[in-house]
């Protein structure tokens, strides 16, 4: 019986440092997936079916869809492509004890050049669903979404 306990209370104890170290490397692959996102290597990153919204789209969009601009003067058809570089601050990463999903809120300083050779940026907040595929963290849903700002006062 004492070896049976043992035996039992050493297995649940392995188990916990298993799940444990299991996380940890999950996040720790996020983290450098995030990393690549930042530096404009993102394709390829999402699932199928991503769900996709930012401040930049009417609306969300799912998997290729193309989405319909918010009038701007700084709207994705302006911008230089490639040009786009995140600074990503992660807030939090939670993994889910299945192991295969993942939440993560993070800040941004998101800068990009314009056709008119302005560079703009902006602050902005995520949340990223990411989803574990054939072994791969992939992203199911990201809602990403500009800090508000004050309208600038007119000019006389």
């Amino acid at each position: 019986m004492r070896l049976a306990v043992t035996v039992l209370a050493l297995l649940l104890i392995y188990s916990a440092a298993t799940v444990a170290q299991t996380t940890q490397t999950d996040e720790q692959q996020i983290r450098a997936l995030i990393a690549k996102y930042d530096a404009g290597q993102s394709q390829g990153m999402g699932t199928k079916d991503r769900i996709f919204w930012s401040g930049a789209l009417k609306r969300p969009t799912v998997g290729s869809e193309k989405g319909e601009e918010v009038p701007s003067d700084r709207r994705l058809s302006e911008r230089v492509p490639g040009s786009q570089r995140n600074k990503t601050t992660v807030v939090r990463i939670e993994v889910a004890k299945s192991g295969d999903l993942t939440y993560e809120f993070s800040n941004s300083e998101v800068s990009f050049d314009l056709k008119s050779s302005k560079r703009e940026s902006l602050q902005n907040s995520t949340l990223r669903v990411w989803k574990k595929e054939a072994g791969e963290w992939k992203i199911a849903a990201q809602f990403s979404r500009p800090h508000y700002q004050e309208p600038a006062a007119p000019t006389k």
